[in-house]
């Protein structure tokens, strides 16, 4: 893998994790996500963008192959 796709998978993996609010009044009354919920989901973009960063290399290596 190339550092581009590791950001790439990187940055979808630090927006769907779970963070913690500070102040313990809204961590109480609104922090109600979790990552268990979206699991599938998270899974089917990681594959999907995988999948596109290897589609790609696979074009870039035919065009410096001509």
């Amino acid at each position: 893998m190339t550092n581009l796709q590791l950001c790439a998978l990187e940055w979808i993996l630090d927006q769907y994790k779970e963070k913690k609010p500070k102040d313990p009044t809204i961590a109480e009354k609104f922090n109600t996500y979790r990552f268990a919920d979206y699991k599938e989901q998270v899974i089917d973009l990681l594959m999907r963008v995988c999948r596109v960063s290897v589609e790609t290399m696979n074009i870039v290596n035919q065009m410096s192959d001509n």
